[in-house]
């Protein structure tokens, strides 16, 4: 069975959009479990928020699905706060983009130094050999 090809790496563009998706994702995930635990700074800040929306959405929930659970309509709230939030930090991608190339650059960097050390390293071994001759 042949080896298999090695993983191709993700662009800084797409490392970026990944970050602000997990981030946003990440904050609902929080609010959600925040609220249901009585988290003490989360939950009143939850209620706000979904006290603020809810007039927007349930009606168009309830239009949609008949009757529904205030816990769903909580967490289509959060799920339009988060989609918001990640739509309007788009405009932070170029600035992450370049925070990981400079990531890279510096990796690389950091790895032909090894490579050069590792070079020398051989040259040296190889030098002493012809010496010892």
């Amino acid at each position: 069975m042949p080896d298999p090809l090695p993983r191709k790496s993700k662009t800084p563009a797409q490392e970026a959009f990944e970050t602000l998706a997990f981030l946003w994702g990440g904050v609902a995930v929080a609010a959600f479990f925040g609220w249901q635990y009585n988290v003490s700074v989360v939950h009143p800040l939850v209620q706000q928020v979904n006290g603020a929306l809810s007039p927007y959405t349930l009606p168009w929930l309830e239009k949609t699905f008949g009757h529904v659970n205030p816990v769903l309509g909580l967490l289509f709230n959060l799920a339009v706060i988060a989609s918001i939030l990640f739509v309007l930090s788009m405009t932070l991608i170029p600035i992450l983009e370049r925070l990981f190339i400079r990531d890279l650059i510096r990796r690389g960097e950091r790895e032909g130094r090894k490579i050069e050390a590792l070079r020398e390293k051989v040259q040296f071994k190889a030098a002493k050999k012809n010496h010892a001759r």
